[in-house]
C-alpha cells in the first residue's frame, strides 16, 4: 500500500470533512456546549478503517468549530484534538492486528460501566445498577472461557442476556427520580451502551474474531471527554470533572451506540469501499 496521498485519498478525506462539518452544523443545538451529543463524532471510527480519514476528521471538525460559535479556543484546540485521537485510533487498528491485544477490548466495556454506575448512582447507592455491571462482566466472561459451544452453553448465555437485559430496566426504572434529568438521561443511555458493547463482545468471542474493533471509538471519548473539558468548562461555566462526564458520555453515546454499528457495517465492506486508500 502506498503511504503517499493519491486522488481518491483526498476524495475520501475532503467527503468526510464536509459530511463532519455538514451533520455538526445540522444538528448545531446538541454538537456544542456542556450537555453535547455531537452525532458528526459517529465519523471519528472510520480511521480505524482508512487513514484517510485523519486528515478528513480534522478539517471537519475545523469547519465546524468556526460555525459552531464557542470562540477561538474551540476553533484551535478542538480540531488539534480530533486529530489527535484519529491518530490514535488509527494506531489501535495497527495494534489489533497483534493476538496478544485481544484482551484490551475489555477496557471500553470498564469504562461504560464505571460510567453508568456513577450517573444512576450518584445521588444514592442504586444496587440493581451495581448488579447488572457484575452480571455482565460475569456474562462476558463465562463467553470468553467456551470452548465449545453447544446447547448448554447457548442457553446460559441467553438466559444470561436476559437476566442482565431485566436488571437494566430495573436499574433505569428505579433511578427515574434523580434529581438530575440530564444526569440521569446520559446514565440511563450509559448503562444501554455498556449492555449492548457487552453482547457485541461476545458474539465477537462466540465467533472467534478478534474485539478490539471495539476499542476504535475510544480515543475520541477519552481525548475529548479530558481534552475538551479544559476549556469548555471555563467558557460554560461548569466545575471540570462535571463537564468530564458530560462530554465523555456524550461522546460514548455518538461513537459507540452510534458510530460502533457502522464501524461494524462498514468493516465488512472495507475491501470494496476503502481497497485504494493509504495504510
Amino acid at each position: 500500500m502506498s503511504s503517499k496521498l493519491n486522488f481518491r485519498d483526498l476524495s475520501i478525506a475532503g467527503l468526510i470533512a464536509a459530511v463532519y462539518a455538514l451533520i455538526s452544523l445540522v444538528f448545531l443545538p446538541i454538537s456544542f456546549g456542556i450537555y453535547q451529543v455531537r452525532i458528526a463524532e459517529v465519523l471519528t471510527v472510520l480511521p480505524f478503517i482508512t487513514a484517510a480519514a485523519v486528515p478528513g476528521l480534522f478539517i471537519g471538525c475545523l469547519v465546524a468549530n468556526i460555525f459552531g460559535g464557542m470562540g477561538w479556543l474551540d476553533i484551535v484546540f478542538g480540531p488539534l484534538i480530533t486529530l489527535v485521537a484519529a491518530l490514535a485510533t488509527r494506531y489501535i487498528y495497527n495494534l489489533s492486528q497483534k493476538k496478544y491485544s485481544r484482551w484490551l477490548s475489555l477496557i471500553p466495556l470498564m469504562l461504560i460501566w464505571l460510567g453508568a454506575v456513577f450517573l444512576m448512582g450518584s445521588s444514592r447507592f442504586n444496587l440493581s445498577v451495581l448488579i447488572f455491571a457484575v452480571l455482565s462482566i460475569l456474562l462476558l466472561w463465562y463467553a470468553m472461557k467456551l470452548d465449545i459451544i453447544d446447547k448448554r452453553s447457548v442457553f446460559y448465555v441467553t438466559f444470561l442476556k436476559i437476566v442482565s437485559l431485566v436488571l437494566i430496566i430495573i436499574a433505569i426504572y428505579t433511578s427515574r427520580h434523580h434529581a438530575d434529568e440530564i444526569v440521569f438521561l446520559f446514565g440511563a443511555l450509559a448503562a444501554a451502551c455498556a449492555w449492548v458493547i457487552t453482547l457485541v463482545v461476545i458474539t465477537f468471542w462466540l465467533k472467534d474474531k478478534n474485539p478490539n474493533i471495539l476499542l476504535a471509538p475510544l480515543p475520541p471519548v477519552i481525548f475529548n471527554a479530558f481534552g475538551v473539558s479544559v476549556y469548555l468548562a471555563p467558557i460554560v461555566g461548569f466545575e471540570y470533572w462535571f463537564s468530564v462526564q458530560m462530554v465523555g458520555i456524550g461522546e460514548m453515546i455518538a461513537c459507540y451506540l452510534l458510530g460502533l454499528p457502522l464501524l461494524l457495517f462498514l468493516e465488512k465492506r472495507k475491501g470494496f469501499l476503502f481497497k485504494k486508500t493509504i495504510n
